[in-house]
């Protein structure tokens, strides 16, 4: 299972870096990416790195860059939801292009985007919650590895809370109540996201599983 760390938020770096890094927002999307790695048995060949938030993560990205002796491979997992997709991967492009010479697609890839290096600069892997296509987040992935008729059924209870003034949550937070409904119904209540997955009640087998975990091995194991 890779190896999970916090960014030194302080000093804005880790010292002995990994050649090979995964950056992302906290720390469920750590135990959800090492839970997945366990279930498709990728190799150990890659740490990951909580960033502590949207924004850390892009200048996490941009200091390691900018580093002497940067990683070789640097991945990154970040929510799309903050306005939207296209807002936040322009923005990326746009910081790369202009800070590092980095060209990127103009939309991601559906598969999971990966930009090979030059000039030293290391290669580039990014994925956007929840599948590089509609604006998400971590949790809008892990609705797909729900049961589909369970989460149906989870969906309408928050729903029909809502509508009873039941409910405190924020708009933006409805698929986390949605998700954490959902789990709270599972065999051992309430299991955060990523023992979830090891438990079977979010199943690691879905198609967009599958996407995501190739995404990691072509990016990290491959070096494609």
């Amino acid at each position: 299972m890779p190896i999970v760390f916090q960014q030194d938020r302080k000093r804005n770096k880790q010292r002995n870096w990994s050649p090979k890094v995964l950056l992302v927002e906290g720390p469920d999307d750590c135990h959800v990416i090492a839970s997945l790695s366990q279930a498709h048995k990728i190799p150990d060949v890659f740490d990951i790195c909580d960033c502590g938030g949207s924004p850390e993560v892009i200048k996490q990205l941009n200091a390691l860059i900018a580093q002497s002796d940067p990683p070789k491979i640097i991945g990154i997992v970040i929510d799309a939801d903050d306005p939207s997709l296209d807002q936040k991967w322009t923005s990326i492009r746009d910081k790369l292009r202009n800070n590092h010479g980095y060209q990127l697609p103009i939309k991601p890839v559906v598969e999971g985007t990966l930009i090979r290096g030059n000039n030293d600069l290391p290669d580039l892997g990014f994925w956007l919650m929840p599948n590089n296509q509609v604006t998400g987040k971590l949790e809008s992935f892990c609705a797909e590895l729900a049961d589909p008729a369970s989460l149906a059924f989870s969906k309408h209870c928050v729903a029909a809370a809502q509508e009873q003034n039941l409910t405190t949550f924020k708009p933006v937070d409805l698929e986390k109540a949605i998700i954490h409904t959902y789990l709270a119904w599972q065999d051992e209540p309430g299991y955060p996201l990523g023992k979830a997955i090891t438990a079977q009640s979010l199943r690691p087998e879905t198609p967009i599983a599958r996407e995501f975990t190739n995404w990691l091995t072509r990016l990290f194991v491959t070096d494609s």
